[in-house]
């Protein structure tokens, strides 16, 4: 107790020394500089007498205008004094100054004053407002804790930042990803189209023969397995071989549907095509539509083109292409 009394009264001791100090210096200053001035005009004794009066008087009011400070309340009269009375002893020390010493002593004379007032009046304010030890933990607590909740919320919203411009990032790659493959399916379609009209493939297979069947896969997957390669036993199902495509009538194959040929006409709002005519664009998309669509999974450009010729249907092979570039575009963008 003893130990916490004397540190606050050092504490105290070294707050208040400062402005007690400039205080005292500019009363001694003062005194000094009325008296001399006066004691031209009177007596010295009754000189000095007067300016330790005025001093005292000005004394007082910064005691009162201090404690009025620190109670909180309006002294309007020992602040008014107090300020009168720094502006009487500005002058006064300034023209001391100037009468009897230098320029220099007369301006250093005029700062002392003022920098008592301003000093008494900082320390006044902060031994007015200064709070406990508790409180200041408190407050002390409460800062930490909403420093603590700032740096997690922006952790957090770094966090979310970095998440979305990843899954930017990523979305991003995916699109220039399936362009590429979408770019790459259209050349492929375009070098097999080109390499099917400049070289005619009627007589050669149509489709490249396996070179390992599914029973030669799963004889070899057993044998491997049996042999304590790997404790799984994989299951393999025959691989299911594409749908032909559908081949025209009169050669002893499935005819096609022409009535779903006429609702597709009718749908499209189109007159049904027929084999042999010239057709519109409309109705060249309707036939491959139809066409490519005959069987699941739907058919490939060389089929479709084949169930196309085989039907009846003419038209130049560039036109057909394109055709059936656009419809394939046209349901991947619906997709």
């Amino acid at each position: 107790m003893d130990m916490e009394w004397w540190k606050e009264a050092a504490c105290r001791a070294v707050h208040w020394s400062l402005p007690v100090g400039l205080t005292g210096l500019s009363l001694g200053w003062t005194v000094y500089a009325v008296g001399e001035i006066l004691a031209h005009q009177a007596p010295a004794p009754l000189a000095y007498t007067v300016a330790g009066i005025y001093d005292a008087v000005w004394l007082y009011a910064l005691a009162m205008e201090t404690a009025h400070r620190r109670q909180g309340s309006s002294g309007k009269l020992p602040a008014s004094l107090g300020w009168l009375f720094l502006v009487t002893s500005v002058g006064v020390l300034v023209t001391h100054g100037l009468l009897y010493a230098s320029p220099v002593v007369a301006v250093i004379g005029a700062v002392v004053p003022a920098a008592a007032k301003a000093t008494l009046i900082m320390a006044v304010e902060r031994d007015t407002t200064r709070i406990s030890a508790a409180a200041q933990r408190q407050i002390d607590a409460v800062r930490s804790a909403t420093r603590d909740q700032v740096a997690i919320g922006r952790a957090v919203t770094r966090a979310k930042a970095d998440r979305h411009k990843t899954a930017a990032h990523l979305e991003r790659e995916e699109h220039t990803a399936r362009g590429k493959a979408h770019k790459v399916r259209h050349e492929a379609a375009e070098k097999l189209t080109k390499l099917t009209s400049e070289h005619s493939t009627a007589d050669g297979p149509e489709a490249v023969p396996a070179l390992f069947s599914d029973e030669d896969l799963t004889r070899v997957l057993g044998t491997w397995t049996q042999e304590g390669v790997s404790p799984v036993s994989p299951q393999v199902n025959p691989v299911s071989p594409i749908g032909e495509l559908p081949p025209p009538q009169g050669e002893g194959h499935t005819p096609l549907d022409w009535a779903a040929l006429a609702a597709v006409a009718t749908v499209a709002g189109v007159e049904t095509p027929k084999p042999g005519e010239p057709l519109s664009e409309e109705q060249l998309t309707v036939v491959l539509r139809w066409l490519r669509h005959s069987d699941n999974p739907p058919l490939s450009y060389r089929k479709a083109l084949a169930a196309y010729r085989a039907a009846g249907f003419s038209a130049k092979e560039e036109r057909v292409r394109k055709a059936y570039a656009a419809l394939t575009d046209a349901e991947d963008a619906q997709q």
